[in-house]
């Protein structure tokens, strides 16, 4: 079927002039309407519609009765709303929103090839003289104004491309009325704005007379607006003179109707105001001398305008509705959108300047500084300080930085000039210098600053003297190796000469470190390695003196150019005390050492003197706090503080304590720098380099609760940036290449107070039974005896309640053990535990169980042996391994294990070595570390002597059936001494 697309321009009862969608079918004579097209139906016509022609349909639909009774009205149906429909709600509201639906479809109509029709009411046909001609180009005005002597007469012409068009006593249609549409003679007429009701009054008289009595306002009011419209006119009788003018860019800091902060542009003409998106081209002025009239126009520069919108679109502002903010300035906290603006003025206050674009301020509660504002700061090295030299300029007033410390540490962006401008203080200065300031010191206009602060120093000052910058290279140069003193008797490991570097360049530049490597790698000998190459001559000598058990001290004469210094102490826990001592004598036996612990520890002893001559002094932490008056009156070369978590909490008794020693330089070793929370960095950072984190409630509010409660990854990095240089942590994954596959260590516990006594005794009553049932049955059948009074020694010395229930207190190996288990779950590790006594294990579980941690035991009464195996294996919370010797001592594969801690280790090196290889054997992939853990002055540590010193009488032990066919009496009874 040959159908073809129009548009209708129809009579509607109640809306006017409307154009409606038709497919017409063309029969020769005339051409008949075949469907009114609806945008539901596209697809069930037999014609297949363009997107012109779509787009027609759903725009003419946007006036259909049912769709203005949907926007305008919540009447029931149409019919009501027509019956109800005002006419001043019609004219306002309904017409010129159908006025822009028909000039919408006039639009496309012009750029395509569909038709305009003339319908009428009378008639279903359509003939080709009712076909519509729409010009391409709009229809064009003239007013015309003729000022005689009593009155002004004024017409209206009107030109389609030239040529004028009569409307006086025409048929003339309007179908719109603003902007008007005039059909006339089958031509439509589109004008760009006028409004027909100025049309209207010559469609039957040729003028409009003005009578000279309100002549004058006629001219002020529409002849006036007539010429600010550019509108072409015809004056007879006055004048209009075009005139030039200076065009003012003003940029308006003020709040617009939501309250919000904006930057508003405005142009004026001769004091005329205009905002950018103003479409009025003209400022006119009207003007009366001597009964002759004048308008005097000026044409708005649009491109200089628009010239001055795009520079500040460049300078990175975004307009809209007007105004302008800095791009992303909605994404930030409305609280300081104020500032961002203000700030952003002070950034560009002078090329705004330089542009002609004046900046001022309306409507705000306070008079904000918005010129340029200019931080100039420089840093010159004080031997163990930094000065920085920092001065502000705001504008003309040069304000020292130090008067803004205050405002940037409490976050107070105000700032009050001398002259009563408010100065906005930009963020990125609190950002920088935040972290600066807490821990400044004033001087005058100077701030200084502690040189173990140079890691942030480094990173936020920019203009640094040669001086400093050298001082500065100096503090971080690792790479230069340290000679290894000559005296060491030990070879260190690549990483552990890495570590000794690291602390003597520390030494040198008066920082005091923390070594965190993991528990094994040595961080005891790299400490003694480092007190070792600071030996110096000392001006004291001690001489043990006799009778009285008293202690003699000979002052020697003392060299000009000798260089002296005092003992270095060295605070542990009382577990460790041995350790320290044994490698001290091991490694450096030049090195003199003084035990300063226990309750028999002679506080008569001239500790000032004895500092003098010793190099070391070993202590304890509990020995410290009850004895920190004696202690805080001396100084020490060195303060090294072993397993420093002990001094986390920076409330404790002990924490105080250890603060109040005095010394040249700090070191501490801990395998677990933060247990906790970052108090726990802070505690210890803060003996090491006083202030150097600030005070602890600074460190709370500005990395505790950002970092621990917000996650913030800026401030992490921050922290981190800060406390690089002074701490030293490597895992043992990181320096694997430099182990052995297998390292052993004896971890040496003393006994606790309590528990010495109840094992001194229990040993001589055992040594008396022993020796009288030898007397009586002799050795071999003495063995029973003999084998459960060591068994019974063994189990003091482990701990004491596994002889008597009725036990309370520590046990000093038991606390060892949980002190190197702690250590190894901060990390972690994955540990097997071997004991020959389930009871001995059933309390380290207790304990385990306390501390929440995930763990798997495994006996001679495991039923479910796989599944304990396979929990250990598999859960990576699974970090302990309980395992009794006889139960797991062979046939275990535990390569997951990179730890194994024999607690109770007795004759049979054979037995202890299956167990270590239930963790060390083909398959593992980490370095296994061993640790065996013997109680100090019991029976574990004299069988372990008697191993070393006497080798065959561990071997009667591990070979012989019978041992005792091999021992003697005197072999026997020495183990009791």
């Amino acid at each position: 079927m040959n159908l073809e697309f129009i548009i209708a321009l129809a009579d509607h009862r109640y809306l006017g002039k409307v154009l409606i969608p038709y497919l017409i079918k063309d029969i020769g004579a005339f051409k008949t309407i075949h469907a009114h097209v609806l945008s539901s139906e596209f697809e069930k016509c037999d014609h297949i519609f363009s997107e012109p022609e779509k787009d027609l349909v759903r725009i003419i639909e946007k006036y259909s009765d049912e769709s203005l009774v949907r926007k305008f009205s919540h009447s029931e149906n149409v019919s009501a709303f027509f019956n109800s429909l005002e006419e001043k709600f019609f004219k306002d509201r309904v017409s010129p929103f159908i006025d822009k639906q028909i000039h919408e479809c006039i639009r496309i109509i012009r750029g395509s090839k569909i038709r305009l029709f003339r319908k009428s009411d009378k008639y279903s046909n359509l003939y080709d003289e009712d076909e519509i001609q729409i010009s391409v180009l709009n229809a064009e005005v003239v007013y015309c104004f003729e000022k005689l002597e009593n009155e002004t007469r004024y017409s209206l012409q009107i030109f389609q491309e030239e040529e004028e068009i009569k409307v006086l006593n025409r048929n003339v249609e309007i179908i719109t009325n603003e902007p008007c549409i005039l059909h006339h003679r089958n031509k439509l007429y589109v004008f760009n704005s006028l409004n027909a009701k100025r049309l209207t009054p010559f469609f039957t008289k040729e003028f409009v007379s003005i009578p000279s009595a309100v002549e004058e306002k006629y001219y002020k009011t529409f002849i006036l607006n007539a010429v600010k419209e550019d509108a072409r006119i015809i004056a007879k009788g006055f004048s209009i003179i075009e005139e030039d003018a200076t065009l003012k860019a003003v940029l308006s800091l003020e709040k617009n109707l939501k309250y919000e902060p904006v930057l508003v542009l405005r142009f004026y003409y001769n004091n005329e105001e205009f905002l950018p998106q103003s479409a009025r081209q003209f400022i006119v002025s009207f003007l009366k001398e001597n009964n002759r009239i004048a308008f005097h126009r000026i044409r708005r520069d649009f491109e200089r305008e628009q010239g001055i919108v795009n520079y500040l679109e460049a300078l990175g502002l975004i307009s809209e509705n007007g105004a302008f903010t800095p791009k992303g300035f909605q994404m930030l906290e409305k609280s300081n959108a104020l500032y961002n603006l203000i700030i952003w003025l002070n950034d560009h206050k002078k090329q705004l300047t330089e542009k002609g674009i004046e900046v001022v301020q309306q409507k705000l509660e306070k008079k904000y500084f918005t010129g340029k504002q200019e931080l100039n700061v420089k840093l010159v090295g004080v031997s163990d300080w930094f000065d920085i030299y920092a001065v502000v300029h705001f504008g003309d007033f040069e304000i020292p930085f130090i008067k803004l410390k205050k405002y940037i540490l409490n976050d107070i962006r105000e700032f009050e000039l001398p002259s009563g401008e408010i100065a906005i203080l930009p963020e990125e200065w609190f950002v920088e210098y935040k972290q600066i300031l807490p821990f400044s010191q004033s001087k005058g206009n100077l701030l200084k600053l502690s040189k173990h602060h140079f890691p942030v120093i480094k990173k936020t000052i920019k203009e640094v003297d040669r001086d400093v910058i050298r001082k500065l290279e100096k503090i971080s140069n690792n790479s230069e190796k340290i000679e290894i003193p000559e005296t060491l008797n030990a070879g260190l490991r690549p990483y552990q000469h890495e570590g000794f570097n690291w602390l003597y360049r520390l030494y040198l530049n008066d920082f005091g470190g923390c070594l965190a490597d993991d528990m094994g790698l040595g961080k005891t000998l790299q400490a003694i390695t480092l007190l070792l190459k600071l030996k110096r001559l000392k001006n004291m000598n001690y001489t043990p003196g006799s009778g009285n058990n008293q202690n003699q001290w000979s002052l020697f004469q003392e060299n000009e150019n000798q260089v002296f210094q005092p003992a270095s102490i060295i605070v542990l826990p009382t577990s460790l005390v041995y350790n320290w001592e044994n490698e001290l004598n091991k490694f450096s036996p030049s090195l003199k050492v003084i035990r300063y612990t226990g309750s028999q520890r002679r506080k008569d002893v001239n500790l000032k003197e004895a500092i003098k001559y010793y190099d070391v002094v070993l202590t304890t932490y509990g020995t410290v706090r009850n004895d920190i008056d004696l202690l805080s009156e001396l100084e020490f070369f060195y303060v090294i503080i072993d397993e420093s978590q002990y001094i986390k909490n920076p409330a404790s008794k002990i924490y105080k304590a250890i603060l109040k020693l005095k010394s040249r330089n700090r070191l501490v070793l801990t395998g677990t720098p933060i247990e906790n929370s970052l108090m726990d960095l802070w505690s210890q950072l803060n003996f090491l380099n006083r202030g150097m984190l600030g005070n602890q409630a600074y460190f709370q509010r500005y990395f505790i609760t950002p970092i621990e409660k917000n996650n913030d990854v800026e401030v992490n990095e921050k922290l981190q940036l800060m406390i690089r240089p002074f701490i030293l942590r490597r895992k043992k994954e990181e320096v694997a290449k430099d182990l052995p596959p297998l390292m052993e260590q004896v971890r040496y516990c003393s006994m606790e107070k309590n528990q010495q006594k109840i094992y001194e005794k229990e040993k001589s009553v055992i040594r008396n039974a022993i020796l009288e049932n030898i007397e009586k049955h002799g050795i071999e059948k003495s063995s029973i005896v003999v084998l459960q009074g060591l068994a019974k020694l063994r189990q003091l010395a482990n701990h004491p309640s596994m002889v008597n229930n009725d036990y309370i207190e520590e046990s000093g190996k038991f606390s060892e053990i949980f002190s190197a288990l702690d250590n190894l779950m901060a990390e972690n590790h994955k540990v097997l535990i071997f004991s020959s006594f389930v009871k001995h294990l059933d309390l380290l579980k207790s304990r385990i169980e306390e501390n929440e941690w995930k763990y798997s035991m495994l006996t001679g009464q495991t039923l479910n042996r796989e599944k304990v195996i396979n929990d250990f294996q598999e859960d990576e919370e699974n970090r302990i391994f309980l395992i009794s010797l006889k139960a797991g001592g062979v046939g275990l594969n535990l390569v997951e294990a990179d730890y194994v801690f024999i607690i109770d280790p007795w004759w049979n090196p054979a037995a202890e070595m299956q167990a270590i290889n239930r963790a060390h054997r083909i398959g593992q992939d980490k370095h296994v570390f061993v640790y065996r853990f013997i109680t100090k002055n019991s029976i574990e540590e004299k069988i372990q002597q008697l191993q070393v010193k006497k080798s065959l009488l561990a071997e009667k032990f591990i070979n012989s059936n019978n041992p005792f066919k091999e021992i003697t009496k005197e072999e026997l009874t020495g183990l009791f001494k």
